[in-house]
Formats: structure tokens, C-alpha cells, sequence
């Protein structure tokens, strides 16, 4: 891993009634955004108690990656429906590494 290896935890809640489009919408995010080079891991995950909330766990080469990632078309695209799928603002939960002693 980098020294400088960003770790985040997307949180998103699909508002009544839009859990499939919105998980629909973060499908297409994956593969684009595995390519990109400053990408060390991007996975979508579903809660099985609370279907309608989704954890997108994300690796990044740095802060510098993140926000390329972000001005991306693809991202962007994804951004312009989050209005209308999300029922709350995206919280990014950044994580740092604990290894062992």
C-alpha cells in the first residue's frame, strides 16, 4: 500500500421507492472508476438488514486521485442524480489503517 493511501467509506441512502435505480446508478460507477489510476479499490456493498442503504468502500493513490476520480464524467454523471435518489447527503467516512503491533 501507499503511505499516503486515502480509505473511504461512502454511505448512501436511496429514498423510498429508489433503492434499485439508485443501485443501478452505482453499478455503472464501478468498472470506469476501477480503471482509473489512482484507484486501489472500489467496492458496492448492500446492507442486508437495511436494503435501502449502500457502502461504496474506496482506496485512492492520495487526496490527488480522489479528486480527479471526482471531476470525472462518469462521477459527475452519477452526481446530477443523486438528488433525486438520495434521501440524505452522501457521508464519505474516511477510515485510517490500524496494522498489527
Amino acid at each position: 500500500m501507499f503511505d499516503n493511501t486515502l480509505s473511504i467509506i461512502a454511505v448512501l441512502k436511496a429514498k423510498e421507492g429508489k433503492s434499485e435505480d439508485l443501485k443501478s446508478a452505482l453499478q455503472v460507477l464501478i468498472l470506469p472508476t476501477r480503471k482509473e489510476e489512482g484507484c486501489l479499490d472500489y467496492a458496492l456493498f448492500q446492507l442486508q438488514e437495511t436494503p435501502d442503504v449502500f457502502y461504496m468502500r474506496e482506496s485512492w493513490k492520495g487526496q490527488e486521485a480522489l479528486d480527479a476520480h471526482v471531476a470525472l464524467p462518469h462521477f459527475q454523471a452519477f452526481v446530477q442524480q443523486m438528488d433525486q435518489l438520495l434521501a440524505e447527503p452522501l457521508q464519505l467516512v474516511r477510515l485510517n489503517a490500524v496494522e498489527p503491533a
